[in-house]
């Protein structure tokens, strides 16, 4: 059996498992039961092995047949990801782009381009996932998933579009009657903005491992949520300390006030990840424009 012949096949014989039919497959493609199974036959006979047990009243899968199964999605996955690679080489940007990120991030950096991908490229469509989650393109009804942090070795492709650092700011409202701490060690003394679970790392937590001593019930609103942080910030409830690509532009508009960088001044890289290495038009699009409109680097 030639290569294409077997691919086909072994796409058509992940169907019949699934229904669990030989004719319920026939009914879908409009074919005759027959040629469902001739072909059936003919990957059995080129496998030298019995997929599945037949009967008058069901189809269950062989031992051999259950192997197959489990890696016969990925077999046809693989090949939809290569032929949409090559196939895509010379095309224009199209068909939906499945994007997952951080919620406060995507209204922030991926929804202001949005509408200029779309004009431009009028056969482009975009599924924007807000989720706390992290998804996996490898694995997930998703293309890219934008993620912060350094990333393990998953066999993603990472493009880099820009970098997180952690900043404490202050609405000029809030300094006005509260006063501006004069170092950082100050901040223990004032109203605070922050999460209602500070897990490492994150937020005010990483204060505290610097050896400045935070006491928890300065902490006087809190919110798992970036951007009501954000909005807590802007009202001038107290001090927040959130990452640069959510008050970068609050800051230099004046809205809010930078105080002090985190003590050990690190910085995070902020990664679009794919599991194409050659990436279609569709992506190619949308890494350009969040390299170019995207967070600050």
């Amino acid at each position: 059996m030639d290569f294409a012949r077997y691919a086909a096949h072994l796409e058509l014989f992940v169907e019949v498992a699934g229904r669990g039919s030989f004719s319920a497959v026939a009914r879908k493609r409009g074919v005759a039961v027959s040629s469902i199974v001739r072909r059936i036959d003919a990957l059995e006979a080129d496998l030298q092995a019995k997929l599945f047990v037949r009967s008058t009243r069901a189809l269950t899968l062989t031992d051999a047949g259950t192997k197959l199964l489990g890696r016969a999605q990925d077999v046809i996955n693989r090949l939809i990801d290569a032929r949409s690679e090559i196939g895509a080489l010379d095309e224009s940007p199209t068909g939906v782009l499945r994007v997952s990120c951080l919620p406060t991030f995507g209204r922030l950096h991926v929804l202001p381009i949005v509408a200029n991908l779309l004009e431009t490229w009028p056969d482009l469509g975009i599924e924007l996932d807000l989720t706390e989650r992290l998804s996996d393109p490898a694995t997930e009804r998703c293309d890219v998933a934008i993620r912060i942090g350094d990333q393990v070795d998953s066999g993603l492709i990472a493009t880099r579009i820009g970098s997180q650092r952690w900043m404490i700011c202050a609405a000029p409202s809030y300094l006005d009657r509260h006063g501006r701490p004069a170092r950082i060690e100050a901040v223990a003394d004032h109203r605070r903005i922050g999460k209602a679970r500070e897990l490492p790392d994150i937020g005010w937590s990483r204060i505290a491992s610097a050896g400045i001593d935070l006491t928890d019930s300065a902490r006087v609103f809190r919110c798992d949520e970036f951007e009501a942080q954000r909005q807590a910030a802007l009202s001038g409830v107290g001090l927040a300390m959130l990452p640069n690509w959510v008050v970068a532009s609050d800051i230099a508009a004046g809205r809010l006030v930078m105080l002090f960088d985190e003590p050990t001044q690190e910085a995070s890289p902020i990664l679009i990840l794919r599991a194409l290495q050659d990436a279609p038009p569709k992506m190619r699009v949308f890494i350009e424009a969040m390299r170019k409109d995207g967070p600050t680097p």
